[in-house]
């Protein structure tokens, strides 16, 4: 057992959730593995979550395991698998959610451990049998994965054009402004206090929320970015609530009464929210799908559609990742629901770009191959050029760039190389300058660090990523100031 409450305080959570057991596991080389991938996991999401991975949605598999005479990740065969994930649809009866979720675990426990040298089945067995090949992707697991589906654009403007000028509910108004503009959580939003809305140095308002969900401890106050809509809004909220702050002495801005009980001015909840608010506000605006039917929409589709416009805006994951205080690029890559074609268009247009800065290993034969695509082309036929070439790569977004590997060909055998800058398939663009110029500085502060503690080895390891990162921003800053 691990105990994980030190990086777990919250009180709202019972000891055994704090705790990663792996008891049930009866063969000791299973349990290492699984020891190794919870390691691994803990690197990449909060510790709660690797507790549910490894407590609540593996063992299921253990539990077929031990039906069937399985001691081995090593003995797992593509029949394994797809006998698995029958016995999980047949006798388990398990629905299309809970099953990819106990089916992908598995697959990862083996991708990964393929690529860490595990004691795992060295076959590639997912090809034509992953777990989303089984069991669907979430635009066919019904209502509940509608959450993470972005809003169509035409609808989109259109609930921004009611709430922005017609919409008379105040808490109506504000929620669903805040949300479009800043990619919030309801539950954050609601929570909102007097006096959030502050101005940097250089004239930059930004407003203060207490972010809980995505941080490994203690909820913190994190800052983000607003524009004028949103501002405006709040200053309208804090004119409307200011008669509740004053009578309840709460300082939240998202107040109502509890009626019909006792009249008490409270918070607004955060499960009424949709129901009470968004439902009624479609209704009183007609704001139908293209299929003639109400829209359903729900809060966190807000935060599915902010992502969204972010990255066709060319925006860097790095940065969507602080926006939302993110511990891992796998909890921004959640709310990538982006068609695969869009996301081609959008990474074509930065990497095979004429006027595209690379750099990476193979940035210099990527760019002469352009160039002699692109000469003597006029600018549309440029355009058809790169259109037909992103059709043809793979574009795997990156939190500094992008891995050009296809992984239809299987595995990927550099494993984590694209994060050490040293992969043949990783290159970048001088957007994404910015973000790789302050991990080397960084790099650098924590390097002099190690060395005048004389931690030579913490240096060594540092200089292993340092000694391809550093060509890389250098090439980045040549071609910018050229």
């Amino acid at each position: 057992m691990w105990d994980m409450s030190p990086f777990i305080p919250r009180k709202n959570l019972a000891s055994t959730h704090k705790h990663i057991r792996f008891g049930y596991i009866e063969n000791e080389e299973m349990k290492w593995v699984v020891k190794q991938f919870a390691y691994y996991r803990l690197s990449q999401i909060k510790p709660f979550s690797v507790h549910h991975e490894i407590n609540g949605v593996l063992p299921a598999f253990i539990e077929y395991c031990k039906l069937n005479s399985i001691g081995s990740f090593r003995e797992i065969t593509k029949e394994i698998f797809l006998d698995y994930a029958l016995w999980l649809k047949d006798a388990r009866q398990y629905k299309q959610t809970v099953g990819f979720k106990r089916s992908r675990i598995v697959q990862q426990i083996i991708q990964i451990g393929q690529i860490k040298g595990w004691a795992v089945t060295q076959d590639n067995l997912f090809l034509q049998a992953s777990a989303s090949d089984l069991w669907g992707s979430r635009s066919t697991w019904g209502p509940k994965a509608d959450k993470f589906k972005p809003i169509p654009e035409e609808i989109f403007n259109k609930i921004l054009f009611y709430a922005v000028n017609r919409e008379t509910d105040i808490l109506t108004k504000a929620g669903i402004i805040i949300q479009s503009q800043t990619g919030l959580r309801i539950n954050e939003v609601l929570s909102i206090r007097d006096g959030c809305v502050h101005v940097t140095d250089d004239g930059h308002s930004y407003m203060e929320v207490l972010l809980s969900k995505t941080e490994r401890a203690e909820p913190v106050v994190h800052k983000v970015f607003i524009n004028q809509l949103v501002q405006d809004v709040i200053q309208e909220l804090s004119d409307y609530s200011e008669p509740l702050r004053q009578e309840s002495g709460l300082h939240e801005l998202f107040l109502t009464r509890s009626q019909p009980f006792h009249n008490k001015v409270v918070v607004y909840k955060t499960d009424l929210y949709g129901v009470m608010r968004l439902k009624p506000f479609i209704r009183r605006w007609d704001i139908r799908d293209n299929q003639g039917n109400l829209y359903p929409l729900t809060s966190h589709q807000f935060r599915a559609t902010y992502v969204r416009e972010l990255i066709k805006r060319k925006m860097p994951i790095a940065y969507i990742m602080k926006q939302f205080a993110h511990v891992s690029i796998e909890m921004t890559s959640h709310y990538l629901t982006l068609q695969e074609e869009e996301v081609k268009e959008i990474y074509s247009e930065v990497i095979l770009s004429p006027k595209a800065k690379l750099a990476g290993l193979r940035a210099a034969e990527i760019r002469g191959k352009l160039d002699a695509c692109f000469k003597g082309r006029t600018e549309q036929e440029i355009e058809d050029v790169v259109s037909q070439l992103s059709k043809s790569m793979s574009f795997n977004p990156l939190p500094n760039g992008v891995c050009l590997y296809d992984f239809r060909r299987g595995n990927c055998t550099d494993g984590d190389g694209c994060f050490f800058y040293n992969c043949p398939n990783y290159v970048t663009e001088a957007s994404f300058y910015p973000v790789l110029r302050t991990e080397l500085d960084l790099m650098e502060q924590e390097m002099t660090r190690f060395q005048a503690l004389g931690r030579e080895r913490d240096w060594q390891r540092q200089y292993v990523k340092y000694r391809y990162l550093k060509p890389l921003v250098e090439s980045l800053e040549v071609q910018i100031n050229g």
